[in-house]
């Protein structure tokens, strides 16, 4: 089995060509010692712990020059992702993009976007950052494609703390599903493929989200919680007559005054059938799952019907329910819906990888630019195991690299 060892020269190349020209070439140098590192079967996945496996003769130098070129370089890490989507996009490996965020536990306060604040990673409120990511996923492989930290609202109207941290000139406070959706900008402006995007209910009740996938003429396939309103795609929706007195009506109202209906509710009605969506290590992977069209009905008084979709329920072997909106076409059938959603379980394990592996969650540095430079090393490294995903196996991911 080849190991980092083995692909020395293809990760040297690989580098190369996603960091050339960024920075001067002592700084890329050091970047690049930094991002195999990050690939080392150490636990201390920081600059003074990398250093000591690369240059024990001379560890403080090497971390000096670490910490420097995380934290003082001119570039953008937006610059790397651009160089990094591209590669991801010329491999041909993506089916879909997949929007998520995960938490990174901290102690103290001056760590950039640090705070007491919900996180599905820990599964509380905890303090912790917290990161958006933007993925390119398909059934066997996931690559990152973007990373931004939140920045809670605490810490946007906190100018001594924004500088302190060195958080760029003019951020304002977004909403994690606005950040998805610039993310989102930035890869379809680098070329980026028009492919179905996946995301959990985090964003997907959103309608906002929603309405801005549809914008952006992306299909999508969301999770959605158990109280989202929904009406029936039968039932019709027209604009009263006016009928002479009081306000012109502008609205649609439905036809026959009926009322939408929870996802939870209307689940009941729905007919079930068992469908296996891949093949996993264990055997087929499947679930009893249902299918309808309806209309989105959130805020109904006041907002229009959304465009006619899927809604999609999973029931688990434990009886417990999922909810999905899927946009689609109507003649999708059942085995594809699921296939689209489940896609999404690739998010999940790259996270894993990312944290056990490479360091995702080790960084200890306070500053908005030394901690996107981070996260850019680490997607790099990801990525190009992913790009030789066939090479590596779970003894060999964590190989070691001789740098010198």
């Amino acid at each position: 089995m080849k190991t980092f060892a083995a692909l020395r020269d293809s990760l040297d190349s690989f580098l190369t060509s996603h960091l050339d020209g960024l920075e001067n070439e002592q700084r890329i140098e050091a970047l690049g010692w930094y991002c195999q590192g990050l690939g080392f079967e150490t636990e201390a996945k920081t600059a003074l712990g990398l250093a000591g496996v690369i240059t024990p003769h001379s560890v403080q130098a090497t971390r000096q020059r670490i910490q420097r070129a995380l934290q003082q370089s001119r570039f953008e890490h937006e610059e790397i992702f651009t160089r990094l989507q591209k590669s991801i996009f010329e491999s041909g490996l993506m089916q879909a993009y997949c929007i998520d965020d995960t938490g990174i536990a901290k102690k103290g306060e001056y760590s950039v976007g640090v705070h007491r604040q919900y996180s599905g990673t820990l599964g509380k409120v905890g303090n912790c950052q917290v990161i958006v990511s933007l993925n390119g996923v398909s059934d066997s492989v996931g690559s990152c494609l973007g990373l931004q930290l939140y920045l809670p609202e605490a810490w946007c109207q906190d100018a001594e703390r924004l500088a302190a941290a060195k958080v760029p000139e003019g951020s304002e406070f977004k909403k994690k599903w606005e950040i998805a959706l610039a993310l989102l900008d930035s890869a379809l402006d680098n070329d980026g493929p028009l492919l179905p995007v996946l995301a959990d209910a985090g964003y997907g009740d959103s309608r906002s989200f929603r309405d801005g996938l549809r914008e952006r003429k992306l299909q999508y396939a969301v999770g959605i919680s158990s109280q989202t309103n929904v009406w029936k795609a039968q039932i019709q929706h027209k604009v009263p007559q006016w009928r002479g007195c009081g306000k012109v009506p502008t609205r649609s109202r439905p036809a026959d005054d009926s009322s939408p209906m929870r996802v939870e509710e209307l689940a009941q009605e729905l007919e079930f059938k068992e469908t296996c969506w891949r093949v996993g290590t264990k055997g087929p992977l499947s679930a009893e799952f249902a299918a309808t069209r309806v209309r989105s009905a959130e805020y109904h008084k006041k907002r229009e019907p959304g465009e006619e979709e899927w809604l999609v329920v999973e029931r688990e072997k434990n009886g417990d329910l999922k909810y999905y909106l899927c946009s689609a076409s109507r003649r999708a059938n059942l085995l594809s819906l699921v296939r689209l959603i489940k896609m999404r379980w690739h998010i999940e394990r790259d996270y894993q990888d990312m944290k056990q592996q490479l360091g995702f969650d080790k960084y200890e540095g306070r500053t908005w630019g030394g901690l996107h430079r981070h996260l850019a090393m680490v997607a790099l490294l990801h990525a190009f195991i992913s790009l030789h995903r066939e090479a590596f196996s779970p003894s060999g991911l964590g190989a070691e690299v001789d740098l010198q």
